[in-house]
């Protein structure tokens, strides 16, 4: 006796029986994998997965923000309730970067939400973007108005906090979930009430006590940059710039860095053109090879993004390094400034561009005293540094053969 297979088909039962038993090995395949303590942790594997979600988290946290900063302020909505309203929302997307890199880096590992959840807050409260402090009976609370009648904690969103920390953090709290999944069965039915108290918690509370070492890497970076601003105009401008082109596409904040240490003036303006010959060195690599919304999302500040395909291969960082360097010449011999707030942006809501041939008149002349018509900025902000950008692409991918567009492959 046979049997109508597929439709189209006559088998016999057994070669049906077959066909049935490789749907379900199919199926069993494809059935999405939860992270237990039998999920296997290789070291390349779990350093490129914290890397990715850790990335999307950045992305997710300082676009907005970045996009929208000067639509909402020339456009006249900074002054309604309704752009106000929206430019607090999405500036407190920066405060949550690391709770978006903690649930990212989860995601990554295909947690389960409570596990998500524990290691997303346990990333948050560690790295310095929310701070507290202990009020005083008497305070006054500016949102309610209301005093209170005892010592209180109160929190403050205090920016992005120190995003190298929560990486740290996210990776550690991935592998005591792990620990705990695979020696205490995930403490089983309490694990509701566990959890959150000693992976979120005790994770947090270590996160929070290495900070300050971690801080150091940030400033022994800063203190290294700060160093170029005491050479001639071109080496200075040409070495903040080649600095600022790797900090880009690394955890550093480079806005943290330019604030730290003050940053301004010429030396602002070589930074935000470092960020620049990153982001077209990326361009021109990635829309051979990516999405067309991969592509754009760099255009509009992922670069950070892209950090998984760089780490993997090193050598793609230097033409970042040629471009940001030829880029940088105009800087110094146009006298092209910025501030400490613009230094580390680039193109991100044209903000660099904008500040060099804009007076703001917030901005002290001590911190900036010259500004740029906009055919010098046209030739400086897009026309050097794209001529730059395919001269590093000849050199290092097509006359050397160190790398090729490929090797720039991303998700975001």
């Amino acid at each position: 006796m046979s049997i109508k297979a597929d439709g189209q088909k006559w088998a016999t039962k057994e070669s049906q029986a077959v066909r049935n038993e490789e749907y379900a090995r199919k199926a069993l395949e494809n059935m999405p994998v939860t992270f237990n303590g039998t999920t296997e942790l290789k070291l390349k594997d779990f350093f490129f997965k914290v890397l990715s979600g850790s990335a999307q988290g950045i992305l997710i946290g300082v676009l907005p923000a970045a996009v929208m900063k000067y639509i909402i302020q020339y456009s006249g909505l900074g002054t309604t309730v309704f752009g106000s309203n929206l430019s607090a929302i999405l500036t407190l997307f920066t405060s949550l970067i690391p709770f978006l890199i903690g649930m990212a880096v989860a995601l990554q590992f295909k947690m389960k939400s409570l596990d998500v959840g524990v290691v997303a807050i346990a990333t948050e409260v560690a790295s310095g973007s929310i701070r507290w402090a202990q009020a005083p009976t008497g305070f006054l609370n500016p949102v309610t108005g209301i005093r209170s009648l005892a010592p209180a904690n109160i929190y403050i969103a205090s920016g992005a906090g120190d995003v190298i920390n929560a990486m740290i953090v996210s990776a550690i709290a991935v592998l005591v979930t792990w620990l705990v999944s695979r020696y205490l069965r995930g403490f089983g039915s309490v694990a509701i009430i566990l959890s959150p108290i000693i992976v979120g918690g005790g994770v947090g509370l270590v996160g929070k006590t290495i900070a300050p070492y971690v801080g150091d890497v940030t400033t022994w970076i800063g203190n290294l940059v700060e160093t170029f601003t005491k050479f001639a105009p071109i080496p200075m401008a040409i070495l903040i710039a080649m600095a600022f082109s790797i900090i880009i596409i690394t955890p550093v904040s480079t806005v943290g860095i330019a604030l730290a240490i003050s940053l301004s003036g010429i030396g602002s303006g070589a930074a935000a053109m470092g960020v620049i010959a990153t982001t077209i060195v990326l361009l021109i690599n990635s829309w051979r090879v990516n999405k067309p919304g991969v592509t754009v999302a760099i255009a509009l500040g992922a670069m950070k993004g892209m950090m998984p395909s760089v780490f993997a291969k090193p050598v793609t960082m230097l033409p970042f390094l040629l471009t940001s360097a030829i880029s940088a010449i105009p800087v110094a011999l146009f006298n092209i400034q910025g501030t400490p707030t613009t230094a580390g942006f680039g193109y991100i809501g044209l903000v660099s561009p904008i500040q060099s041939m804009v007076k703001d008149p917030n901005v002290p002349a001590t911190v900036m005293n010259h500004f740029i018509n906009p055919m010098i900025a046209i030739l400086a902000w897009l026309i050097v540094p794209i001529v730059a950008g395919f001269i590093a692409q000849y050199v290092f991918s097509k006359l050397l053969k160190l790398y090729v567009p490929s090797d720039f492959q991303q998700e975001l």
